[in-house]
């Protein structure tokens, strides 16, 4: 790559955008992706990287702004990489995000006209987060990392997390942690405050005092997590249901959308009463728990073992039946079809998959067509992911019967989608 072909200013109209959320220009044939550029703009962009097909270029400056283009709200932008839409309305964001999902499904899913929903807004554009994971810098400081680098950009107030999360932060500061990751599920001193300290190279601070903090934990080489104060478990209530779960195990970071996943999940499953119903990637229950109620013969699968003892747990609590088999998804579906061949019964009726943002992938998927289930209720955080194990599902005969998008990351690009797939 010669200098010529970087570090110079190119006037770019945008026509597209990723879902990632960069506009896509063109220059000589090649696409330019431009972070923070709106389709329908005019740009002034300075080309970053080149390779034979597309390059990469920074926003310099705008000479034709979309109509919903407005100033950032936070002030650490855009020094600050978390949130990625700030330049356009609330609105305007979900339009474009109904547009990824709609293109992705159509340019990597080969579905001609995917039957894509409007944006279903959740909740509140800011101080929805009721969790986030801070880096340190040398001084101490916590903070998110600038767009594309390592570096911490000092973080005192984030726009997006919850005031009580916020006042966490404030109140444990790095404590001698690499990171500091924190997390609240209620008011302000109710005993749902929880922090998991990442160990750095000095000791770690005592935290005595306030007790917003009232679960400390430190985090371990095996992902679990030692509690330094309290026990670690903490609650949260989501669609009538309490689910407990330690600082180790995964749950949505928008607590509004939690419950409003479980409503589409539910919706899209029908009626299951008497059913058997898979729920693949089950983390501490949050899908098993409203199923089982329903009526439905539940089998929960998750490879993260202390969520696995988590949602055995709140399904006893709750008075529920279901079970909890602690198991990698892929390896577990593996030996499927063999065991429906022999025993029909077992197959499943519907399936509830909700996969980290790589999706469910060959050969998983593969297996997974091989059962038939006669419904699949995809839960998908990345879009391009769904796309693809879309393309799979419907080449195998089954049909994308509704996408419901979700904005349950306001002013970030992410977009969690409940796909249902019908045989």
């Amino acid at each position: 790559m010669s200098p010529a072909e970087t570090d110079r200013d190119v006037e770019l109209v945008i026509d597209g955008i990723t879902d990632g959320a960069e506009g896509v220009g063109r220059l000589d044939g090649m696409a330019v992706f431009v972070a923070g550029a709106l389709p329908g703009e005019r740009v002034t962009a300075r080309i970053t990287e080149r390779r034979k097909r597309w390059a990469r270029a920074d926003l310099v400056a705008v000479l034709e702004p979309h109509p919903d283009r407005v100033t950032p709200p936070c002030e650490y932008l855009p020094a600050c990489g978390g949130c990625d839409l700030q330049q356009v309305t609330p609105t305007a964001q979900r339009e474009l995000k109904h547009r990824i999902v709609f293109e992705q499904l159509q340019r990597l899913g080969r579905i001609a006209d995917p039957p894509v929903e409007a944006v279903l807004p959740v909740g509140p554009d800011t101080r929805y987060r009721n969790s986030a994971r801070f880096h340190v810098d040398a001084e101490g400081r916590l903070g998110f990392h600038a767009a594309g680098t390592h570096d911490v950009v000092p973080v005192a107030d984030c726009l997006v997390l919850s005031t009580e999360s916020n006042q966490l932060v404030q109140q444990v500061g790095s404590a001698g942690a690499s990171e500091v990751a924190v997390r609240h599920f209620g008011l302000a001193g109710d005993g749902r405050g929880q922090v998991v300290l990442h160990p750095g190279s000095g000791p770690l601070d005592a935290l005595d005092g306030d007790a917003r903090a009232t679960h400390v934990a430190i985090a371990q080489p095996d992902g679990s997590t030692a509690p330094l104060r309290g026990d670690g478990v903490i609650s949260v209530d989501v669609a009538g249901f309490t689910y407990d779960l330690d600082g180790s195990c995964f749950f949505q970071v928008n607590t509004g959308g939690a419950e409003a996943l479980v409503r589409e999940v539910l919706a899209a499953a029908g009626d299951v009463a008497g059913r058997t119903v898979w729920d693949l990637y089950a983390g501490v229950g949050l899908f098993t728990l409203p199923l089982a109620a329903a009526g439905a013969k539940v089998t929960a699968v998750e490879a993260h073992r202390p969520a696995t003892e988590f949602a055995r747990h709140n399904l006893t609590e709750a008075g529920l039946d279901g079970r909890v088999e602690a198991a990698d998804v892929g390896r577990w579906l593996a030996r499927k079809p063999a065991e429906v061949d022999r025993h029909p019964d077992r197959r499943p009726d519907v399936v509830v998959l909700d996969p980290p943002r790589r999706g469910a992938r060959l050969p998983a998927i593969g297996d997974l067509i091989t059962v038939r289930p006669a419904r699949i209720v995809y839960v998908a955080c990345d879009v391009a992911s769904l796309a693809r194990d879309a393309r799979a599902l419907t080449e195998a005969g089954y049909e994308l019967q509704r996408a419901q998008p979700m904005d349950l990351f306001p002013h970030t690009h992410h977009i969690e989608t409940v796909a249902t797939f019908v045989r």
